[in-house]
This record gives structure tokens, C-alpha cells and sequence, in this order.
């Protein structure tokens, strides 16, 4: 049996999270370094939605 596990981590959060989170990364600087932070704590994936800068919105 396999026991590995791999952690992935959502670091833009979901479509509407923006607006429930201030500190949630919306620049492609801030989510680069969010993903690394994850990495850093042993993520092995991060699921990332692009956002629209200005507003923290889903990006499209």
C-alpha cells in the first residue's frame, strides 16, 4: 500500500475568496512568493487562479 502524501496549496484561494481575505496574494509577485512560501513549508503543488491586481478579483 502506498502511504506518500503529497500537500498542495491553494494560495489564491477559491473564485470569491478575494473579498473575504485581505492578505490573500493578487499580484503575480505576491502569488510567486506565496508559492514558494509554500513550497518552503513543504507544499509539493500550488493551485494558483490568476487575479485581477486592482481589485483582487478572478482574473478572465
Amino acid at each position: 500500500m502506498n502511504y506518500d502524501i503529497i500537500i498542495t496549496c491553494a494560495v489564491t484561494g477559491s473564485g470569491d475568496a478575494a473579498g473575504k481575505h485581505p492578505q490573500l496574494p493578487k499580484t503575480p509577485e505576491e502569488i510567486a512568493n506565496a508559492a514558494i512560501e509554500a513550497a518552503h513549508a513543504g507544499a509539493a503543488v500550488a493551485h494558483i487562479h490568476v487575479r485581477d491586481p486592482e481589485t483582487g478579483g478572478a482574473g478572465g
